[in-house]
C-alpha cells in the first residue's frame, strides 16, 4: 500500500493530495467534453456528504437510483463519506421489485435523479418504510449543491469519524438462481480490495468506464481503484454512444463483459472489410482509437479464440474473476502470454483454496454477510470460516481456471458429474450460435440454442437449423459420450439475463 487508508473518505483525500489537478473524470455534457480533477472530485463528494447530514445526522439506509454520470459517482461516494449505508439500485428497477428490495434493505430515504422522481413517488406510496424521496434534479442542481455545501459554513457536517468496519454498501446479487441477497460490504472490505499494490498499475492509463456503476465491480475498479492509482476515467453514459465516445476519449483500457468484446470485434471486422488495403490495427484505430490497448473482462466466459482474434488487431483481452461477496476481485487480469486463457492471477489480498473442486476464499475482502439473512450467511461459509464461491475450478501457477458452477452440475444416474458450462463454452467461438444452455432430460444431455439469424443471413446461411446441427456434431466429436448433446432445440428469443449479462437459468422454459 502507498499509504494506510481505512475509509473511502481517506482514499479520496489521499487522491486529492497526491494527484491534485490531474483529470480524474471526463464526461460529456451534451456535445461538450467536461472534466473534473481529483481535487474537485473530493470537494464535490464532501459537499454531498454535508448535504445528506444537513437533512439528517442519524445513521440510515439510503437508496440511490440513477444512471452513470459524474454526479452519480460523486454523490454515491459522498453518501459513503457520510457514514450511512448506501444501497444502489439499477435505473430500470420495476416498482414491484423496488418495494420488495426496499423492504428487505430497510430503505428510509431515497435519492434519485429527476427522471426517476415519478416512479420514486409510486414506490413511496406502496412502501410505507420510505419516509422521504429526494429528487436530485439535473446537473444544474448538482452544481449549485456542490458550490453551496463546499462553503466553510457547512464544514463541520463532514468532520466526522466513521468506523471502517461498519456496513458502507449493500449490493444486491444479480439473482441468476432467482434468489437476490443483499451483500454487506464495509469500507474495510472495499479498500482492502482496491488499495493494494497490484500486478498492473493503471496510473498512466485513460480508462473507459462503460459498465453499470451500481455494481460493485464497476464502482470498486473504475472509481476506487482509479483514486488509488491516479487513473483518469472517462464515463461513457448511454451505451448508444459507445463507439462515438471511443474516438472522443481515446482511452487505453476498459473493463467489459465478453458480449461487449464480441460487439467491438465485429465492428472492427466490418470496418476492415469496408476499407480494402487497411491493416488490422488501422481498422481497430478507426473503431476504438489509436491509443486503445487492453480489455479487462469479467462476469462470463471469454473464449480463447476471441482472445487470439482481438490480439490480431493489437488489443490484449484478458479475464479476471470475482464476486460481489469478495468486493469483488479474487483474481485480476494477467496481460502476459503464459496463462492468457486463465481467469486471471490471484490478487494476493485474500487466501484462496480449492476444496472438493470448489474455489473458497478467506480474507479482508470477504463480505460481512447477507443483510437480515443469518441462515443464508451461515450457509455461505464453511465451518472453518471460508466463503463458498460456488465456482468449480483449479489454481495453477497462481492463476485461476474456472470449470463451472457447483449449483449447475448435472448428475447422471451413473454418478457422472457434468458441468454444463464446460459444454456450453465449446460453442463460444461459433458465431451462428449466439447463446446456449445445456441441461439434462431423462438422463441425456440436451441443449437449447438461440441462433444469430442476422449473422447467418449475412454469411449466406439459409438453413440455420442445419448449420447449428453441423456445429453440434462437430462439438460432440470432441466430447466424451456421457457429455455429448443428444438433441437440441432452437429458441426464437434470447435467454433472460441479469443486469451483469448472466443468463437466468431458472427463468427459461424448455
Amino acid at each position: 500500500m502507498k499509504k494506510e487508508i481505512s475509509t473511502v473518505k481517506a482514499l479520496a483525500s489521499f487522491a486529492a493530495e497526491t494527484y491534485g489537478e490531474k483529470d480524474y473524470c471526463r464526461f460529456f455534457r451534451g456535445e461538450k467534453m467536461c472534466s473534473k480533477t481529483f481535487a474537485e472530485f473530493y470537494k464535490d463528494a464532501l459537499a454531498m456528504c454535508r448535504y445528506i447530514r444537513a437533512l439528517d445526522t442519524k445513521k440510515m439506509h439510503i437508496g440511490f437510483i440513477g444512471k452513470t454520470s459524474y454526479e452519480y459517482v460523486a454523490c454515491l461516494t459522498g453518501m459513503i463519506f457520510s457514514g450511512n449505508t448506501v444501497v444502489p439500485f439499477a435505473p430500470d428497477i420495476s416498482i414491484e421489485e423496488a418495494c420488495k428490495l426496499f423492504d428487505d434493505a430497510d430503505i428510509e430515504i431515497l435519492f434519485c435523479e429527476e427522471e426517476f422522481k415519478e416512479r420514486a413517488e409510486e414506490i413511496k406510496a406502496k412502501y410505507s418504510g420510505l419516509r422521504q424521496v429526494v429528487s436530485l434534479g439535473d446537473w444544474h442542481w448538482f452544481e449549485e449543491m456542490f458550490v453551496k455545501y463546499s462553503s466553510s459554513e457547512f464544514e463541520s457536517l463532514s468532520d466526522i469519524e466513521t468506523n471502517p468496519e461498519d456496513c458502507a454498501l449493500i449490493i444486491y446479487t444479480s439473482g441468476t438462481t432467482g434468489d437476490r441477497k443483499g451483500v454487506m460490504l464495509s469500507s474495510s472490505n472495499l479498500l482492502a480490495n482496491s488499495c493494494y499494490e497490484g500486478h498492473v498499475n493503471y496510473g498512466e492509463d485513460i480508462s473507459f468506464s462503460v459498465l453499470p456503476m451500481h455494481h460493485v465491480f464497476c464502482y470498486s475498479s473504475d472509481v476506487l481503484r482509479s483514486l488509488y492509482d491516479g487513473t483518469t476515467i472517462c464515463l461513457n453514459g448511454e451505451l448508444v454512444n459507445l463507439f462515438k465516445n471511443f474516438l472522443a476519449f481515446k482511452p487505453t483500457v476498459m473493463r467489459v463483459v465478453p458480449l461487449m468484446c464480441k460487439s467491438i470485434l465485429t465492428r472492427i471486422k466490418i470496418t476492415e472489410k469496408r476499407t480494402p488495403g487497411i491493416s488490422k490495427r488501422e481498422a481497430a484505430d478507426k473503431v476504438v482509437g489509436e491509443n486503445f490497448k487492453r480489455m479487462l473482462a469479467g462476469s462470463a466466459f471469454l473464449s480463447p479464440a476471441l482472445i487470439d482474434e482481438l490480439a490480431e488487431y493489437g488489443i490484449i483481452a484478458r479475464q479476471g474473476y470475482g464476486m460481489s461477496e469478495c468486493s469483488p476481485r479474487i483474481s485480476v487480469c494477467d496481460f502476459s502470454e503464459k496463462n492468457k486463457y486463465s481467469n486471471g492471477i490471484l490478487t494476493g489480498i485474500d487466501e484462496v483454496r480449492i476444496q472438493d473442486s470448489e474455489i473458497q476464499v478467506k480474507g479482508p475482502s470477504v463480505m460481512m454477510g447477507y443483510y437480515k439473512k443469518p441462515e443464508k450467511t451461515k450457509e455461505a461459509f464453511t465451518e472453518d470460516g471460508w466463503l463458498h464461491t460456488g465456482d468449480l475450478g483449479f489454481i495453477k501457477d497462481g492463476h485461476v481456471f474456472l470449470v463451472g458452477r457447483k449449483k449447475n452440475l448435472i448428475i447422471l444416474s451413473n454418478g457422472e458429474n457434468i458441468s454444463p458450462e464446460e459444454i456450453e463454452n465449446c460453442f463460444a467461438d461459433d458465431g451462428v450460435i449466439k447463446e446456449v444452455i445445456v441441461y439434462a432430460e431423462q438422463d441425456k444431455i440436451m441443449a437449447e440454442i438461440f441462433p444469430d439469424e442476422a449473422l447467418a443471413k449475412a454469411s449466406g446461411i439459409e438453413d440455420i437449423y442445419g448449420e447449428v446441427e453441423a456445429i453440434v456434431d462437430r462439438v460432440n466429436v470432441n466430447l466424451h459420450s456421457d457429455r455429448q448433446i443428444h438433441s437440441f432445440k432452437l429458441r426464437e428469443k434470447p435467454f433472460p439475463r441479469t443486469t451483469t449479462g448472466k443468463i437466468k437459468r431458472t427463468e427459461f422454459h424448455f
